[in-house]
C-alpha cells in the first residue's frame, strides 16, 4: 500500500467549529503503528460544547477502527494487514489502580491518546495502546462493528460497577445506543425484567426490539412511579442514568429499592451539584456510583459479546457519513431523535 504523505482530518476548532483540513501523516516510531481508519464510531462527547471546548483544538474521534499499513521498529505482536481495534487510552499495568482493575483511574491511561485521533484517515497507535489495548478483528466482523467495541465495553464496565446479577430488575433511564446497548447486555446478563424511558418514539420502539419489557415516555408518565408499579413498590435494583441533569439524577435515585446501585453513566458539566435525601441513602443502603470509560479487560469482554451476535452493528448504527459531512452527522447526532450508533465511513 502507497501510503501519501498528507491525509484529511476533522479539526475541532471549537464547538461547532469542525472543519476538514490536511495534516501530515504521522509516521510510527518504536513500538508503534500506523493504522489506516475504515470506520469510526461518533460519541455523544463529540457533541458536548463543555467538553468539547476544554480540548480544542483538537482532531475528534476515539471509536476507530482500521487496518495496520505499517510498523515501527520492534513490533512483533501484529503485522501490516491486521484489521484491529485500538483504544485511545491505555494502561500502565503497573499502579496501584491497575493492580486493583481499576484502569481509568491510571495517569498513564488518562493521558495517553492516539495521534492524532480517530477522525482521520490515518493514525499512529502509540506504543502502550498497541502493546495494551489493540485487538485484532476476527475476520468475520466488519470495521462498523470493530468501532462499538469501546462503547460497548463502557456499558461493560458500568454493569461490573454495579454488581448486576441474575434476576435483578433494571431501569435504564435514557435509550440512546448506549441505552439500547445497556438493554441487550442487562438481558444476556439475566435480568428479570427491564424498564427504560426515553421522550423520543422511535428510541422507545426499537428499546422493546432489544428486550425491554416496558418503555415510558417520561413526558407523559413519571419513570419512577411506573418503576414502582412495575416492582410492586419495591424499585429497581440497578438504575441506569444516562441524562446528566440533577433532575435525572434524582429520579434515579428514586427508583431505587432497597440495596440497590445507581450508576451514573455520563459525565456532568463541572460544577454540577445534586441534593440528595441522605436519610433514604443510609437506611435503604442504595449505592450511588459513577462509571466512566473502560480498560482493557472489558474491551475483550466487549469484542467477544460483538463476535458472538450479543450486541450487533443490525441493532445499535442507524446512519453512516463520510469523513467530508462529519458536520450534518454531529447534528444528526445532537437532534437525538431517529439515530442511534453513527458511522463516519474513511476511505
Amino acid at each position: 500500500m502507497v501510503i501519501p504523505k498528507t491525509m484529511q482530518v476533522a479539526l475541532a476548532h471549537d464547538y461547532n467549529d469542525i472543519r476538514i483540513e490536511q495534516m501530515e501523516v504521522p509516521q510510527p516510531g518504536p513500538g508503534e503503528a500506523l493504522v489506516k481508519i475504515h470506520a469510526l464510531g461518533l460519541c455523544m462527547s463529540d457533541t458536548e460544547s463543555w467538553y468539547m471546548h476544554k480540548k480544542c483544538p483538537f482532531v475528534l474521534g476515539h471509536e476507530p477502527a482500521g487496518e495496520i499499513v505499517q510498523l515501527g521498529e520492534g513490533v512483533t505482536k501484529f503485522k501490516p494487514g491486521d484489521r484491529v481495534y485500538f483504544h485511545h487510552h491505555a494502561p500502565c499495568m503497573k499502579c496501584r489502580h491497575c493492580r486493583n482493575g481499576n484502569f481509568v483511574m491510571c495517569e498513564t491511561w488518562r493521558h495517553s491518546k492516539l495521534i492524532p485521533g480517530g477522525a482521520a484517515q490515518y493514525c499512529v497507535i502509540p506504543a502502550n495502546n498497541l502493546d495494551k489495548d489493540t485487538l485484532i478483528l476476527p475476520d468475520n466482523m466488519s470495521y462498523s462493528e470493530g468501532t462499538l467495541i469501546e462503547p460497548l465495553a463502557c456499558v461493560v464496565r458500568a454493569y461490573e460497577r454495579t454488581r448486576l446479577i441474575p434476576g435483578d430488575t433494571v431501569a435504564i433511564m435514557g435509550l440512546g445506543v448506549m441505552g439500547q446497548m445497556m438493554a441487550v447486555l442487562a438481558k444476556h446478563m439475566g435480568a428479570a425484567k427491564i424498564i427504560a424511558s426515553d421522550k423520543v418514539p422511535f428510541r422507545l420502539q426499537h428499546g422493546l426490539k432489544m428486550g425491554v419489557d416496558r418503555v415510558v415516555d417520561f413526558t407523559q408518565e413519571s419513570f419512577p412511579e411506573v418503576v414502582k408499579a412495575e416492582t410492586d413498590g419495591q424499585g429497581a435494583d440497578v438504575v441506569m442514568v444516562c441524562p446528566t441533569s440533577p433532575q435525572a439524577m434524582q429520579e434515579g435515585i428514586e427508583c431505587a429499592g432497597r440495596s440497590a446501585r445507581v450508576l451514573l453513566f455520563m459525565g456532568p458539566e463541572p460544577g454540577t451539584m445534586l441534593p440528595v435525601d441522605m436519610n433514604k441513602i443510609y437506611f435503604n443502603e442504595i449505592d450511588i456510583v459513577a462509571s466512566y470509560s473502560c480498560g482493557p479487560t472489558e474491551t475483550r469482554q466487549a469484542l467477544w459479546l460483538i463476535n458472538h451476535g450479543v450486541s450487533t452493528e443490525a441493532q445499535m448504527v442507524t446512519h453512516h457519513f463520510p469523513l467530508t459531512q462529519i458536520n450534518e452527522a454531529i447534528e444528526l447526532s445532537k437532534k437525538g431523535q431517529n439515530s442511534l450508533k453513527i458511522i463516519i465511513d474513511i476511505d
